[in-house]
């Protein structure tokens, strides 16, 4: 009898031990679970680029050079009004002029210039669409991250040099990097289709430009 009453006293105290056990671990776990689901972490201060919402932008080409088939290449100086019709388009009004060089017939035959100095007087305008395709950020040393977009742009024009005027297509593409909210870097690049007489026979040319500017919204 004895010893029965000691083997219920015995197991009563396991059972007690292994339930005092099982309780410390499920205190340990809940622990646990509270360091994973509940971090102590340090949040950063975020700031949002501030960039303004005018519809308008002013761009003055300081730096360009245009190749005019037959002619060579010459500095171009210009500029342009764009309206951003939304995030994806926009139309612009262009203007550039340049002076042109000698032809190649001129250098070579050593004959009479094909035309006087104020017929080499070049002057272009036009009128475009452009699409920004590619919106998205440059990387200066790791530190700056400046917002820029991808561009290819078209449209038709008048380009005015040996007391003619032709009609011109343009087609092309450029890159705009936001310097601040209201002053961004533009490089542009595009090739200007016309056609002439010049020579005696109907000539269509392609005459490539490339324009380094900057813009300014307001």
């Amino acid at each position: 009898m004895e010893i029965g009453i000691r083997r219920i006293y015995v197991t009563f105290a396991g059972l007690l031990l292994a339930a005092s056990c099982a309780s410390g671990a499920l205190a340990q776990g809940d622990e646990a679970i509270d360091e994973i689901i509940s971090p102590d972490l340090e949040r950063r201060e975020i700031r949002e680029a501030k960039i303004d919402t005018e519809d308008f932008e002013f761009t003055v080409y300081a730096g360009g050079i245009i190749s005019v088939e037959d002619f060579g290449s010459s500095r171009l100086i210009g500029g342009s009004l764009a309206y951003h019709i939304n995030e994806d388009f926009f139309m612009e009004a262009g203007y550039g002029q340049t002076k042109l060089g000698e032809t190649s017939y001129e250098k070579l035959s050593g004959s009479a210039p094909l035309l006087t100095d104020e017929e080499r007087e070049l002057s272009m305008y036009n009128l475009s669409l452009a699409w920004n395709f590619m919106p998205g950020e440059i990387f200066i040393f790791d530190k700056w991250a400046l917002n820029s977009n991808l561009y290819l742009i078209g449209g038709i024009g008048n380009t005015s040099f040996a007391d003619e005027e032709h009609f011109t297509y343009n087609v092309g593409a450029g890159v705009r990097v936001l310097a601040q909210d209201w002053l961004a870097l533009r490089l542009d690049v595009r090739d200007h289709i016309l056609e002439h007489e010049i020579f005696g026979e109907p000539l269509r040319t392609n005459n490539l430009s490339t324009q380094l500017g900057f813009s300014i919204y307001f």
